[in-house]
């Protein structure tokens, strides 16, 4: 269970060509900040066995970053036994998607059992760039162009969404074990409607696209990946999502959502 991460990209929620110009600035403004609540609860598996957790997701955006903090609580129980989890990771990332630095612990039961940090520069929002990571063993890796960062990724998503994309594929720095860069694909299964459910609060109801996503790191071909659906609206907020990994599945159900404060920043 330690190793049940979750993906940052599904806080707010096809590569452009490296000669384009981004266009990308203009949608930061468009998306919501917001702290999702959601409950976490095993789909199918054993009936001897039984998995559920709760979700905090924030994304805080200012004029010249995105702040992200999860932390997830996971109980397990299985035959009689019972673990706990709770996973804490923080971000931020330089709007002109540059600049990323990051955290992550890990504790089992009530002990810490993993902590990691590090941080990434890019010369431009497609790379190439350095990274630096500290944990259980130090790390400096080579970013190759093509390369982004976590925020990045989320705006193209949303960008392609937009435009009526299918499919598209980036890779993406994200320093966490087993994610260190990952090979991450992206479907959009569709456009739609979020939920009416009363926890969706003046979430409810609004525009959107269904998106399913699936990470394998690059260079561990051993690595089992992991993959997420969910309903992102158009203002980049997750109203519904399911989490897949090492064979565990998670349905996450919205127990609240709350809009927080948009900075207004001068063109």
């Amino acid at each position: 269970m330690k190793r049940l991460l979750f993906p940052l990209v599904l806080v707010l929620s096809a590569p452009a060509p490296a000669a384009a110009q981004d266009d990308i600035e203009a949608l930061w403004s468009k998306l919501q900040p917001a702290r999702g609540v959601y409950t976490l609860r095993q789909k199918g598996g054993d009936n001897n066995a039984s998995v559920t957790g709760r979700l905090v997701m924030e994304a805080r955006i200012t004029c010249t970053e995105l702040a992200t903090l999860l932390t997830m609580d996971i109980r397990a129980t299985s035959g009689g036994q019972t673990v706990t989890v709770k996973l804490e990771q923080k971000a931020n990332e330089s709007r002109d998607g540059k600049i990323y630095r990051f955290s992550s612990v890990t504790w089992e039961n009530g002990r810490e059992s993993e902590r990691r940090e590090g941080q990434a520069v890019l010369q431009s929002r497609n790379g190439p760039g350095e990274a630096a990571i500290k944990g259980s063993a130090n790390e400096d890796l080579k970013l190759e162009p093509g390369t982004i960062l976590p925020g990045t990724h989320i705006l193209r998503m949303i960008q392609a969404a937009a435009a009526g994309k299918k499919e598209l594929e980036h890779r993406v720095f994200y320093g966490l074990d087993q994610m260190k860069v990952t090979n991450s694909r992206v479907t959009i299964l569709g456009a739609g409607r979020s939920g009416k459910e009363k926890g969706l609060g003046e979430f409810a109801d609004k525009p959107g696209w269904t998106i399913r996503e699936e990470h394998k790191e690059i260079g561990a071909p051993g690595a089992g990946g992991q993959s997420s659906e969910a309903f992102v609206t158009e203002e980049g907020v997750t109203t519904m999502l399911s989490i897949a990994v090492q064979g565990l599945e998670l349905q996450g159900t919205a127990l609240s959502i709350e809009k927080l404060p948009k900075a207004e920043c001068k063109n």
